[in-house]
């Protein structure tokens, strides 16, 4: 919740000592009032007002002071443009400069596995890799996807949009190799992330699966990784199945075991973390807390930055205008 209200702009006043000259209006208008009620208004009586007031010539009460209340209305408003008003929008260095992220995605045969009211696991990640990517409105977010091989779907973009339809639109046929080759989908990441200028730089590897395949093993990848400066999150989609399970005949019967010891170990080795999801919505979560957790390591120092409301300058000259012209023509008093 202290998050949450970190991002609202404050409102600040550069010159707060202009605000003393509002209590005197008001005693103004107060007393202006006193006078119209009381006659004591010094003014000039012209015969034959009655005449013109027949013709349909005299306005209401409520028409007749709308020149004065546009006129207090664009005092005010000067003597709070005077007074400096300000927003001020605090931000830490992981707001303001962004974090590279490299999504490595999953997308063997076992993650079609359906798990919970029969949505797959490869389309509850797609889902939450989705939210996750149109989330982060000011990192760059890369994807790559593997299976007994692994390729770089999309390199680091801030084109958000686009991300989220190539995760929208993944499917496991667009590798054909069986296996689940997480240390080559590890060493593409951090290739990636290597051109990098960001001093920030994070992998999110989602899998439901241990390493069977590949030329690179997971533990050498995740030293490269460290040495590069990347942190490793590691998201075990491998989801509690209640039904529908499917027959994975192509696939090895150790792709579907899970190797959580070797999973944790990539995690701990680069500073990052371990996640053992049981179903969408721990999934969601865990993405949440990975992302609260980088900022939380960019936390300090906190930026402000602040703009000027002249804002108040505008109306003011309008009601200002709308004054003199509504006192110059129909709302003309006489007396």
């Amino acid at each position: 919740m202290q998050d949450w209200f970190l991002h609202l702009p404050g409102l600040e006043l550069d010159q707060p000592f202009w605000l003393l000259l509002l209590p005197f209006f008001a005693v103004a208008i107060w007393l202006r009032a006193w006078l119209d009620r009381h006659g004591k208004t010094p003014a000039l009586l012209f015969p034959g007002l009655e005449r013109l007031r027949e013709q349909g010539f005299a306005a209401g009460a409520a028409v007749r002071t709308l020149p004065q209340w546009l006129r207090w209305a664009a005092l005010v408003l000067c003597v709070l443009a005077m007074a400096g008003p300000r927003l001020v929008l605090r931000q830490t260095e992981a707001e303001v400069t962004g974090i590279d992220v490299m999504l490595a995605l999953d997308i063997s045969e076992s993650m079609l596995q359906k798990d919970f009211a029969g949505k797959s696991r490869l389309d509850a990640s797609r889902e939450v890799a989705r939210r996750f990517v149109l989330r982060r409105s000011n990192d760059r977010i890369g994807l790559v996807v593997f299976r007994g091989k692994a390729y770089t779907q999309c390199p680091l973009t801030v084109d958000h949009e686009v991300l989220a339809m190539l995760l929208d639109h993944l499917s496991p046929r667009v590798i054909q190799d069986e296996g689940t080759a997480i240390g080559s989908a590890i060493l593409i990441a951090v290739n990636r992330l290597k051109a990098s200028s960001s001093p920030h730089r994070v992998i999110i590897l989602v899998t439901d699966g241990e390493n069977n395949t590949g030329e690179v093993g997971p533990s050498t990848a995740a030293a490269l990784a460290l040495q590069g400066g990347v942190r490793i999150y590691v998201v075990n989609a491998g989801f509690r199945t209640l039904k529908d399970q499917l027959d994975f005949s192509g696939e090895s019967s150790a792709h579907a075991a899970m190797d959580e010891e070797s999973l944790k170990s990539i995690a701990r080795s680069t500073g990052g973390g371990y996640y053992r999801v049981e179903d969408p919505s721990s999934l969601d979560n865990a993405l949440g807390s990975i992302g609260t957790l980088e900022k939380k390591r960019l936390s300090a120092p906190v930026t402000e930055r602040r703009s000027g409301l002249f804002f108040f300058l505008l109306p003011a000259t309008a009601m200002l205008l709308l004054e003199v012209a509504l006192s110059s023509g129909r709302l003309l008093r006489i007396p």
